[in-house]
């Protein structure tokens, strides 16, 4: 198993983190890292997925991303955004929100009809980031992918930044134990992780294929 360990030093991703944590998009608190949008440029437009589907709204920046990157590269990518609660502030006729958990998605995702929704799919995990969140994002979206479609378990960096604990070993625990146990369902895409240097990446070994 390739080193969960980011290419991040740790006197610049203080300031990094603190900048990822303040980032907006037109306006709306977005909480990602500029490093990993690039990465979604490039993933986006070689993919050209038909569903976007991110589990961890927040106030709904990123979905609104989403829909203007998608618009922008003419893909006719159906855009779903789940949390716990729907953002207030973004209302958007590109973007569905959906209320739903992590530990218990099958209902919101069958009841959106996402099984119905052509491939390939881009599905990025960003909602509570624990162990069991992380797993069962895993266990779910596995069994309902086809080969190619790509899914980003996001902020592994929490690692790196020394707060895993407070997530019982967070993403990068959930992606080596699936992983170990579940060898032959995906495969790391090494070449998002390593675009800009090993892991450097708030998803380290987070970009993940289907095979």
């Amino acid at each position: 198993m390739r080193s969960f360990t980011t290419a991040f030093t740790k006197p610049m991703l203080k300031g990094y983190q603190a900048g990822v944590m303040g980032y907006t998009y037109k306006g709306v608190r977005c909480l990602k890292s500029p490093i990993d949008i690039a990465i979604y440029l490039r993933l986006l437009w070689e993919l050209k997925p038909r569903l976007i589907l991110e589990v961890g709204s927040h106030s709904g920046g990123s979905a609104l991303l989403f829909a203007d990157l998608a618009e922008i590269m003419g893909l006719e990518a159906r855009i779903i955004s789940v949390d716990l609660n729907i953002p207030e502030g973004v209302r958007d006729d590109r973007i569905t929100f959906l209320q739903g958990d992590v530990m218990n998605l099958g209902p919101v995702l069958e009841a959106c009809g996402l099984d119905e929704i052509p491939h390939p799919w881009f599905v990025t995990e960003d909602s509570a980031h624990s162990h069991a969140g992380c797993l069962a994002a895993l266990a779910e979206f596995s069994a309902r992918m086809q080969p190619g479609d790509i899914l980003a378990m996001e902020d592994g960096v929490l690692d790196d930044l020394g707060i895993s604990e407070r997530y019982d070993g967070g993403p990068n625990r959930a992606l080596g134990e699936y992983l170990a146990a579940h060898p032959g369902v995906f495969e790391i895409a090494e070449d998002l992780c390593d675009m800009f240097g090993p892991n450097a990446t708030y998803n380290p070994n987070g970009y993940l294929r289907k095979l």
